[in-house]
């Protein structure tokens, strides 16, 4: 059992050390998975993170595809997607998290589907089972059928279609009723306790906001509840997180600035169980002024927190609501996530590193200007940051000794083990009676050995 120090449920006292938030840190390039094929010279997106399938030894990513434009004309018949601008969810393979392939499937091959007025027959990536906005895959260990293995929920007009597969390729609804949601939420499964859990988007207190609906059997799922919006502390936040786009030239400024407008509400909700308790990554929507000519939707900037629960329903932001993960520099150009950033269910675990996948858009809104050019292509892609494992929060000591006085801790094996980077320092311990607060026989402090090492996983 790990305890970590996100929240202050193991500790009662802390003197001279400093909670601190780490920031993951971005791949170089930053890029996973770009836009390659002509279905896809939009930009792509996912909202769930690569699943690893242990039957083919390799990571299974689905993510959707959009097109536009006149070298990107789509044309399909009665089966399949309406004609213009759509979207289609395609498959990629990984055997390292880093690498990706595109294998045509053959599975898509409607004489309809036109570029440039020629059918592209079965050459692609295309899944045709698997259209609407999917949550998905997600691989359930615990599944006895064979042609269920992965679940997804899809995004269909104001609800999530339940869909199972057995190979992540061909999909289907077994006869499942759909879940109420709005257009943004996140399907995962607690492999622990045997329960899925997805959160849904619907108005609340601020404008968008995120409820709480779980199954032990991906078929009959609890009544929602609210458990995540924006308050009072958001606004003023997201006001002054605003501000920098329009200071700040190294940054992309929004198209639309309309001050009277500017509110934030939450624009993703993504859990994950993590060593005990759950974790979050809300994206906050800071609004910079609505779109025209409808003003139904919003130009906006994003920023990524961290938050944590013990039980789903009840969510502290931590440290501070400090930003986990933010926009890029325009730089040269070559970043994606300049314009939006969207995370997805929570980070892999890869080469004794947390790995989080997420969206990029290098825009939210376009001006005129930018639309003639053509700026809406190549302006998506599956972005990539790593984390130190465990490595959300550390607390970090100074020129003085600091300490930590935890509560009550169950503990098993010969030693203590701990995640340390104390080369600037050391980091020792002692172990007191839980009753009477006495040093255990040989535990004390000054028999301890000290750790001077950067290590994940070192002994005192």
């Amino acid at each position: 059992m790990k305890y970590l120090f996100i929240d202050d449920r193991d500790i009662e006292e802390i003197d001279n050390l400093a909670r601190k938030l780490h920031q993951p840190e971005k791949f170089p390039g930053n890029v996973a998975v770009r836009p390659e094929h002509r279905w896809e010279n939009c930009g792509i997106q996912i909202r769930t993170k690569p699943a690893w399938d242990p039957q083919d030894e390799c990571f299974k990513l689905i993510y959707l595809a959009s097109a536009e434009g006149p070298d990107a004309e789509v044309k399909l018949d009665a089966t399949g997607a309406p004609a213009g601008g759509q979207g289609f969810y395609c498959y990629a393979t990984s055997t390292d998290g880093v690498n990706w392939e595109k294998p045509f499937l053959g599975l898509h091959d409607y004489e309809a589907l036109l570029w440039n007025g020629k059918p592209i027959g079965g050459e692609n990536n295309i899944l045709p089972s698997a259209q609407g906005m999917l949550l998905g895959p997600i691989f359930d260990p615990g599944e006895e059928n064979p042609d269920r293995r992965f679940k997804g929920l899809a995004y269909r007009g104001g609800e999530l279609e339940p869909l199972v597969s057995g190979d992540g390729l061909h999909w289907g609804n077994p006869g499942l009723a759909p879940l109420s949601s709005a257009d943004e939420s996140h399907l995962i499964l607690d492999e622990e306790r045997k329960l899925f859990i997805a959160t849904v988007k619907h108005g609340g207190p601020y404008g968008r906001s995120f409820f709480l609906t779980t199954s032990e059997d991906f078929e009959n799922w609890s009544e929602q509840e609210l458990i995540f919006h924006a308050d009072q502390v958001d606004q003023e936040n997201g006001c002054e997180r605003l501000q920098r786009f329009f200071d700040d030239p190294a940054y992309l400024t929004p198209v639309y600035n309309r001050p009277e407008e500017w509110r934030t509400d939450v624009y993703n909700f993504p859990v994950f169980p993590y060593e005990g308790l759950y974790l979050a990554l809300p994206v906050m929507h800071h609004w910079s002024g609505k779109h025209p000519p409808m003003y139904e939707n919003v130009d906006s900037r994003k920023s990524v927190e961290l938050a944590s629960s013990r039980d789903l329903r009840h969510w502290e932001r931590v440290a501070d609501r400090a930003p986990f993960l933010e926009h890029s520099p325009v730089g040269d150009g070559s970043a994606y996530d300049t314009g939006q950033i969207v995370t997805t269910s929570g980070p892999v675990v890869r080469n004794d590193e947390l790995w989080f996948y997420y969206v990029g858009l290098k825009h939210r809104s376009l001006s005129i200007a930018d639309t003639l050019n053509r700026e809406y292509l190549d302006a998506g892609a599956v972005c990539m940051a790593r984390l130190r494992m465990d490595g959300f929060v550390s607390l970090k000591g100074g020129i003085e000794w600091g300490s930590v006085l935890t509560g009550p801790l169950t503990v098993e094996g010969p030693e203590l083990r701990v995640n340390v980077d104390s080369w600037r320092g050391q980091v020792k311990a002692e172990i007191v009676d839980a009753e009477d607060g006495r040093v255990l026989p040989g535990f004390s402090g000054e028999e301890c050995v000290p750790a001077v090492v950067d290590s994940i996983d070192a002994p005192l």
